[in-house]
């Protein structure tokens, strides 16, 4: 084999399998010599033969967990492919209100009620976005419960991602669900276009003459009122004095709603507002077949066994 194909990983495993061995072997001759010297027997080779496959097996899992192996499952799920749905959140820094410290904020029961509601529209594809003063995906629509669990976690926070600029007051505007119709984020040809807004409703003020003519094919929004009047921002445990719960936020949301042919939920209004999304979505036309994939790390399990020869290894110096 020539030695220049050899990568650096590749020669510290052939030298730790090496090194252990070459000890062994010198070990083996220094006994030998002491038994000749004092006409001691050998000993047999089933006791040294569990210490020599255990030194070369302990490097070699070493090696085999360097290479990152894992496992790619595949199957098929069935899914609509006339209607989709959108969650979206409202992650500007209200959303970070909450009645105490240790109380869950907002937008934290905003995320608890939608991993309750999306286990139950069975085959209907959710995607995930975020909203301040612009709305933005995080997760296209998909069926994969595991994978919408994991990007709400770990993708969906309070500003994140933050507003396009600073604003002097509220940085939220309901505006920002209007380029949602034509702005590619549900599949071409999905006839049933459904969205679901959780917000706590405290957005920059519609003008008097508000209208949303201009603003080409709206998606009715499905809004989620998260909001209660003894809510606080916090900040390093203390209470921002700068922050105050906007009681005419329901009034925002009713009167949006309307303009746009929308409804407004309460916070545990989850019943309903699945019904609505079922009833938004209308009686399945089509379905179609996707792949999913899943990678299982093997790595753990092969350094896990490691345990095994060294630990015998131990023991047997013990003896």
């Amino acid at each position: 084999m020539d030695v220049s194909f050899l990568t650096p990983m590749d020669a510290i495993v052939a030298l730790a399998a090496i090194v252990p061995l070459g000890a062994l072997f010198l070990a083996w001759r220094r006994g030998a010599e002491l038994r000749a010297v004092f006409s001691l027997s050998a000993p047999r080779a089933r006791t040294i033969a569990p210490v020599v496959v255990s030194l070369a097996l302990l490097p070699a899992l070493l090696g085999v967990a360097a290479a990152q192996p894992v496992v790619i499952r595949q199957r098929q799920l069935s899914q609509r492919s006339d209607a989709q749905a959108y969650f979206v959140f409202d992650t500007s820094l209200s959303m970070s209100a909450r009645a105490g410290v240790g109380a869950p904020s907002r937008l934290a029961r905003a995320k608890a009620e939608a991993m309750h509601i999306i286990p139950r529209l069975g085959d209907l594809p959710v995607g995930l976005a975020a909203m301040t003063d612009r709305t933005l995906p995080i997760l296209l629509p998909t069926t994969d419960l595991g994978l919408i669990d994991r990007a709400l976690t770990e993708s969906v926070g309070i500003n994140e991602p933050p507003p396009s600029q600073r604003y002097p007051s509220r940085a939220t505007t309901l505006q920002a669900l209007l380029p949602i119709g034509g702005s590619h984020f549900y599949s071409p040809g999905v006839r049933h276009r459904i969205l679901v807004v959780f917000t706590d409703g405290e957005s920059s003020r519609l003008p008097a003459s508000y209208t949303v003519a201009s603003a080409g094919p709206v998606v009715p929004p499905l809004f989620v009122h998260i909001w209660a009047a003894d809510e606080h921002v916090y900040v390093h445990g203390r209470v921002d004095r700068r922050y105050r719960p906007d009681p005419t936020s329901g009034f925002l949301l009713t009167r949006f709603a309307s303009l746009t042919h929308g409804r407004v939920f309460g916070e545990n209004q989850i019943g309903q507002l699945a019904a609505a999304i079922h009833a938004s979505a209308g009686a399945a036309t089509t379905r179609t077949k996707v792949q999913e994939y899943s990678r299982v790390a093997l790595a753990p399990w092969v350094v896990l066994a490691g345990f095994l020869p060294l630990g015998f290894l131990l023991w047997r110096r013990n003896l």
